[in-house]
């Protein structure tokens, strides 16, 4: 039971690596798969097979390419290891906009979860309140003294690892926040910040409608990304908070949309981040 239960650990992990190649490449192969796990061509077979039957990839002659919907919304786990540098430095200053005794509503986005990692500490008198949707959020600071914790409940997102839908929504319209600190699925400097979904795009419109600042965190990937729709234009957050991957075009183009451009430096830059407005 003990071989048979890593086995499947062991499957599910070398097929959550498959979906990060795909989100990078496009496309796999099934030799160069085989060569990269130390396994079979006939387990990687199977492991596409179990993928494409869940809408993730859809086969080709020796390998497979990124399905349409999977490129829509990837599940967590993936999206967890992607730009994993440049969300890092965008959930570090983003943390430092949160104080003691604030509450805050955070999504359930692999940016938000940085953040949420990196949230100062709080004394138990005056502990900082957390609000959110996402299911990993929770686990992962509730063992964390200095805050506050509230889920939203609601109807489970198993692909986004997040609760939406109208317990969640009811749960938060009960609740004045200090910040919102979202994410988003695309990044548009005319349209705005868009989601994978009409439900997500609720959620975070109701997050930000709650709250009195708010904060926008986008890796400069969002900029290449496509939505299904979108939940906010860039001059509705207080805040917009990205990485130093920007050319100077997008750059400028987003410090025309918006009221406050921080621009956070990767690990490879400068230690601090930095804000051209100057405020």
């Amino acid at each position: 039971m003990l071989v048979l239960l890593g086995f499947v650990l062991l499957a599910r992990q070398r097929q959550i690596e498959i979906l990060r190649d795909l989100q990078q490449e496009g496309a796999v192969s099934v030799t160069e798969l085989a060569e990269r796990f130390d396994v079979t061509d006939e387990t990687i077979r199977r492991d596409l097979a179990k993928l494409a039957n869940g809408g993730q990839l859809v086969r080709t002659h020796g390998g497979a390419v990124l399905s349409e919907s999977a490129q829509v919304d990837a599940p967590f786990a993936v999206r967890q290891g992607a730009n994993s540098d440049a969300k890092r430095a965008i959930a570090h200053a983003a943390a430092e906009l949160v104080r003691p005794g604030d509450v805050v509503a955070i999504d359930a986005s692999t940016t938000a979860l940085e953040l949420a990692i990196r949230l100062p500490p709080a004394p138990a008198t005056n502990p900082i309140t957390v609000i959110s949707n996402g299911v990993g959020l929770i686990q992962r600071l509730a063992d964390r003294p200095g805050l506050r914790l509230i889920s939203t409940g609601g109807e489970l997102d198993r692909t986004g690892a997040c609760f939406v839908g109208s317990i969640a929504e009811a749960t938060l319209s009960q609740f004045a926040c200090s910040h919102a600190l979202l994410s988003c699925r695309a990044l548009d400097p005319r349209r705005g910040a868009g989601e994978a979904g009409p439900s997500h795009a609720a959620i975070k419109r109701l997050m930000l409608s709650i709250s009195e600042q708010s904060h926008l965190l986008a890796d400069s990937s969002k900029l290449q990304e496509k939505a299904v729709c979108f939940f906010a234009p860039l001059d509705r957050f207080t805040t917009v908070v990205v990485d130093d991957g920007l050319d100077e075009g997008r750059r400028g183009e987003l410090e025309r949309s918006t009221a406050r451009l921080l621009i956070a430096p990767r690990p490879s830059a400068a230690p601090a981040a930095t804000d051209p407005s100057g405020a």
